[in-house]
């Protein structure tokens, strides 16, 4: 069953899905993580800027590797910690290896199967989940300040106004997902993104009134400038991860490579992440220097929200009530493209035997992978419940990271020594992938002396998955403690198998499916 073309997305919609992942509600409520630790104004647009280069970089590589490799899932972990210079890696990687699944996909490609394993299950059963609850409590919670006014919650029902407003729009997309990605999920996507250019463009025009009219420029005088500034090495490594993080959106189509018109792909996977992530730079950049004309570091690092602070004091307290009910609906094109790139990723590792067979089934008529879209949103609910998870998704940051390197290695060696990938994939110097991986590597270190509890837990989680590992080929020879656990269970356990297969046949009945295993093979269990 080969998936079928007007199911896929084309570069408008595949352009969507990058910039409505990367601008999220950071922008608008809380850009004072990089004004924390670089303490100036110019020193803060200097890393914005930087860390938009460091993306693109990545980003290239990135889809010259898809197209390589043409598979579903890049790996959730890849935290955009260079993202620009990893942007233009992952586009070489998309294209050399145009699979779905991302770093998954990459690093399943050389054989490294332990790590993929270990990354594949960290990610999904923590990353992914709790991150989603969190986006989708913090919409419900914009939702019910935004309603305040009209509506007095008491604070209990305030939170269990919030919850119901998450779950709601949760299941809105779960909705739209289980159906033709281009006539349904895509189209929202595409709304989401055009929404969130607009309201960036009224705070941007807004600033540079005030900036052009009113010599609003005090904040940018010689003597201001640059004042504050803290050049300590890790201050301006801790500035990065934060601009990273909001560029994290990059490698949304890596996950899901297949879903791309094939006719194109080549032409679109490059296109649309450099489009959409050039786009986003320029938004960001621009917003943040309409803030600084109006705001002071420390009242933008006080504030908690600071597009409502930045509207209260150039427009008025009257339209500052608004602010809220404007971050929610655009969180809508970041939860859409989070459930694209997580349902995909499941798809991935149930290819590779390291998920149950179900999360592989795909509708008979729009392709869409519905168990897995169920899944996902199953443990966003359970993690709803759990109350503060931020501090496992911090100990994962370790994790991407290293996800990030492994993955870049990989093209690294295909590179070296010249080994068979796709036909005609995005192509770029060698030099960029060693260069995103010694940044990397420095990204993972320098912050150890601030934070070494953290580090240690997240390395402690990746090595308690993988173990050790020596260089492979066809052959993995890496030592992972859960992955061999596990494998030896399941090889030595029939009953398991039968599970599975009775599992899969029951959801092949309520949802319509059949076993997706793969871009050249299609098969009717």
């Amino acid at each position: 069953m080969v998936k079928k073309e007007d199911n896929k997305i084309g570069l408008i919609g595949a352009t969507s899905y990058i910039v409505g992942s990367i601008i999220g509600s950071g922008i608008f409520i809380a850009p004072k993580g990089i004004v924390e630790h670089a303490g100036s104004v110019g020193l803060s647009l200097i890393i914005w800027v930087f860390c938009a280069l460091l993306n693109m970089i990545t980003a290239i590589v990135s889809v010259n590797f898809s197209s390589r490799i043409l598979t579903f899932g890049f790996l959730s972990g890849c935290l955009s910690i260079c993202d620009r210079k990893t942007f233009q890696n992952y586009i070489e990687l998309g294209t050399s290896i145009p699979e779905s699944g991302a770093d998954l996909a990459y690093i399943g490609y050389m054989g490294w199967t332990p790590i993929a394993f270990s990354l594949l299950w960290l990610s999904l059963l923590i990353q992914s989940s709790s991150s989603a609850a969190v986006l989708y409590l913090t919409f419900g919670k914009y939702i019910v300040q935004a309603l305040d006014p009209v509506i007095c919650f008491s604070p209990a029902d305030a939170d269990n106004a919030s919850k119901l407003f998450g779950f709601g729009l949760l299941l809105f997309l779960t909705l739209t997902n289980m159906f033709s990605l281009n006539k349904f999920a895509s189209r929202v996507q595409i709304i989401s993104m055009c929404s969130k250019i607009f309201a960036t463009l009224i705070i941007i025009g807004i600033g540079f009134f005030f900036i052009i009219f009113r010599g609003a420029t005090s904040h940018y005088s010689s003597s201001q400038i640059m004042k504050g500034s803290d050049w300590k090495p890790g201050a301006i490594v801790l500035a990065i991860y934060q601009g990273n993080w909001a560029f994290g959106g990059f490698t949304t189509l890596n996950y899901g490579s297949e879903e791309i018109q094939i006719e194109n792909f080549r032409k679109t996977l490059p296109r649309a992440c450099l489009g959409g992530l050039v786009i986003s730079a320029v938004i960001y950049v621009l917003v943040n220097i309409s803030y600084f004309a109006i705001l002071t570091p420390q009242e933008i690092i006080d504030s908690s929200a600071v597009a409502t602070t930045f509207i209260q004091r150039t427009v008025g307290n009257g339209a500052a009530f608004a602010v809220p009910a404007v971050v929610g609906f655009l969180l809508i094109g970041t939860l859409n493209g989070d459930v694209f790139s997580w349902s995909r990723y499941m798809v991935a590792g149930s290819r590779r035997k390291m998920m149950p067979t179900c999360f592989s089934l795909i509708h008979v008529d729009n392709d869409s992978p519905r168990v897995s879209v169920f899944f996902h949103t199953f443990t966003s609910i359970i993690f709803a419940f759990l109350g503060d998870t931020d501090q496992l998704v911090d100990y994962l940051n370790v994790v991407g990271m290293l996800t990030t390197i492994f993955a870049l290695a990989v093209l690294v060696i295909i590179k070296w020594r010249k080994m068979p990938v796709a036909a005609d994939p995005v192509k770029y110097s060698i030099f960029w992938p060693i260069l995103n991986i010694i940044i990397m590597i420095a990204l993972l270190v320098i912050p150890i002396q601030q934070d070494p509890i953290s580090s240690i837990i997240g390395f402690s989680m990746f090595l308690g998955g993988v173990g050790e590992s020596g260089p492979c080929e066809k052959k993995s020879r890496m030592i992972s403690v859960v992955y061999f656990v596990v494998k030896f269970i399941v090889n030595h356990t029939e009953f398991l198998g039968v599970i599975d297969r009775k599992l899969t046949h029951l959801c092949q009945i309520l949802t319509w499916t059949v076993v997706d295993l793969g871009p050249e093979e299609k098969t009717h269990l």
